[in-house]
């Protein structure tokens, strides 16, 4: 996982929360909790950025960031509609679900992404209703029943094997390529990366990759390159006492003032306001 902060918001029980997102900027910072977000799509398409993979979700699809996992999504716009669960680990029965659980024993979810099959979307629509209906705390009883639709939701999810303990990538990606191409970028970010190199461990023509890497992600592969770099010399800023020459060129940017120049359009602060601010 990468050295970048978690926030510091915790949740006192279960929440389920409804809404409408729209666009905001792919260049915030990534976060992590201490707590299982998941987020489960009711219409609309957004991507979500999950550690160092990219991923397209469109309605019926739902995504779980377990504690300490970087990620933050990308909304496609104001119609795009969300339910999203927060959790703790130890608001979780393990006894009950330890029978059910691909590794026994197991204390823990991974991250993954998966989609509700089309046949029982009314069936789980329905259980996230109940759970929006007692989030809102409608008497001493709700806490309760908020305990019981939860692991109702993560038994529904183990029946119809969207919950799975394997990495995120292998579950249900339409786009293998272009998270291939993401995970190099994460894994190189440092080195002189091109299109063409990356396109071709995508197996894609540069033509081909290009125009696909924007449509899934939302960014060129350029501006995704600078975004991904960013994020690392924005921890190291706050994380080390590196020079700013220092942590341009340790992230890949291998001209200093161009670093500085693009770091203060994003973060509307040059690395010395930002470094200085924050301590």
């Amino acid at each position: 996982m990468s050295s970048a902060k978690c926030k510091k918001t915790d949740i006192e029980r279960i929440v389920a929360e409804k809404g409408k997102r729209g666009d905001f900027s792919p260049r915030q910072s990534d976060h992590c909790h201490n707590f299982y977000e998941l987020i489960y799509m009711l219409s609309g398409e957004c991507r979500f950025l999950l550690n160092d993979s990219v991923y397209r979700l469109v309605r019926g699809d739902l995504i779980l960031a377990a504690p300490g996992d970087l990620h933050h999504a990308l909304y496609e716009t104001s119609t795009c509609e969300i339910m999203v669960v927060y959790f703790k680990k130890d608001y979780i029965d393990w006894n009950l679900l330890k029978k059910l659980l691909p590794q026994p024993g197991s204390r823990q979810f991974h991250s993954f992404m998966g989609s509700i099959p089309p046949l029982y979307q009314e069936e789980f629509l329905s259980l996230a209703g109940r759970m929006l209906s007692e989030s809102a705390g409608i008497d001493e009883y709700s806490e309760t029943f908020m305990s019981c639709y939860l692991h109702e939701l993560l038994l529904t999810l183990m029946r119809h094997s969207v919950m799975a303990e394997e990495e995120p990538e292998l579950l249900n990606s339409r786009d293998a390529d272009i998270l291939i191409a993401t995970k190099y970028i994460y894994r190189n970010y440092q080195k002189p990366l091109t299109l063409d190199e990356v396109a071709a461990q995508a197996a894609l023509s540069p033509t081909y990759f290009s125009r696909k890497f924007k449509q899934v992600t939302g960014m060129g592969f350029k501006e995704y390159l600078n975004f991904v770099r960013l994020k690392h010399a924005q921890t190291a800023l706050l994380t080390t006492s590196g020079t700013i020459t220092d942590i341009a060129l340790e992230n890949g940017f291998n001209d200093s003032n161009y670093f500085k120049d693009l770091f203060k359009k994003v973060y509307g602060k040059s690395p010395r306001e930002y470094r200085k601010n924050a301590v």
